[in-house]
């Protein structure tokens, strides 16, 4: 979830699950939880977490770690039981997500007197209800709708929840930004920041998937580009037979603040510590294997892209901020909770 792009606000997100099971407009109607599925499992900071959710992030990393050790590590009860540890690491620090910090972020701005500019519960619902519809139509049906929800283990209420989180966040970085005045905009800053360490340019090489076969080859690839001569224009000849990510098609590469990076933590955490021209070691991130070289900055192209540069800078400072709301969260299991037993989760 990328938020690059609040007192009623606060309090709608927090209702959402339970508002959403009776809403019925436009003909889309909400599809009922299952009792288990919206059992409250524990809570994050004052906010409950349901056990939908719970499931969701447990059959998506199970997915993901069965593609990296082997698809039998999660039938085979000995193996499972030497990966439950990483599992549950990765699922209760992942639960503790930026929807939860814009339902904090919100709390602190609206329910503690900070601004008169919201949105109405019911303009959330409404738009949630306009993306789930158009989620439906783009499946074609909502059977096929309910089909793609079980493949990604995800469940109507939880992808509605989501979606408000999403609405609150756009909101909210537009009520900061414009309303509020408290993220800087002035061409004199954001021209500044262009020019400080917290914006880069990058290139790289990625391979998706965390396979044997790929840790040969990127361990091949850094050693080709670190011993050529000119390491730049070895990483794009190379990316240009192997690279699995062709967003960056140009020799431009990629510019962007801290916390707006396309790629990932692993990768945004890498790239800054790299000086210019730098070559990173191999960044391992969940999906796969980078090379990632820090680039100089190119004058003509800021000028040529500032505008969409200044959005990012912006969204740098509201993701900064959320994320400072997102440390001061942990994630408690009640009594039922602990009583799950997550390699037993289907």
């Amino acid at each position: 979830m990328n938020f690059k792009t609040v007192k009623r606000i606060a309090l709608a997100l927090a209702m959402l699950i339970c508002l959403t099971s009776v809403l019925t407009s436009c003909g889309v109607k909400p599809i009922k939880s299952t009792e288990e599925e919206a059992a409250v499992i524990g809570t994050i900071g004052k906010y409950e977490v349901k056990y939908e959710e719970l499931r969701y992030l447990v059959l998506n990393f199970k997915k993901d770690m069965a593609l990296r050790y082997g698809e039998d590590i999660w039938t085979d009860p000995a193996k499972a039981e030497t990966y439950r540890d990483e599992l549950w690491t990765q699922v209760s620090r992942k639960i503790v997500s930026d929807y939860y910090a814009v339902q904090a972020m919100a709390d602190y701005y609206y329910v503690g007197g900070g601004s008169e500019a919201m949105m109405t519960e019911e303009a959330i619902l409404d738009s949630v209800q306009e993306k789930i519809e158009e989620a439906v139509d783009e499946c074609g049906s909502k059977k096929k709708y309910k089909q793609m929800l079980a493949e990604q283990y995800l469940t109507d209420s939880l992808l509605r929840f989501y979606t408000a989180a999403e609405t609150c966040a756009t909101e909210l970085f537009f009520i900061l930004a414009q309303d509020l005045g408290e993220i800087e905009s002035s061409e004199e800053y954001i021209t500044e920041y262009m020019h400080s360490d917290d914006f880069i340019r990058t290139n790289h090489i990625f391979l998706k998937g965390k396979t044997a076969e790929n840790k040969a080859l990127i361990e091949k690839l850094y050693s080709d580009i670190k011993s050529g001569d000119n390491p730049q224009m070895e990483l794009i000849t190379l990316k240009g037979f192997y690279c699995a990510d062709y967003t960056m098609t140009t020799l431009h590469g990629k510019y962007f603040a801290r916390y707006t990076s396309d790629y990932g933590d692993e990768y945004e955490l890498a790239a800054f510590e790299l000086r210019e021209n730098e070559l990173s070691d191999i960044v391992e991130a969940p999906d796969g294997y980078y090379i990632i070289i820090r680039l100089p900055i190119e004058e003509d192209y800021l000028k040529l892209n500032y505008e969409d540069f200044k959005d990012d800078i912006m969204g740098s400072e509201f993701n900064k901020r959320l994320a400072e709301y997102k440390e001061d969260l942990t994630f408690e299991l009640n009594d039922f909770g602990k009583t799950i037993d997550i390699l037993e989760i289907e």
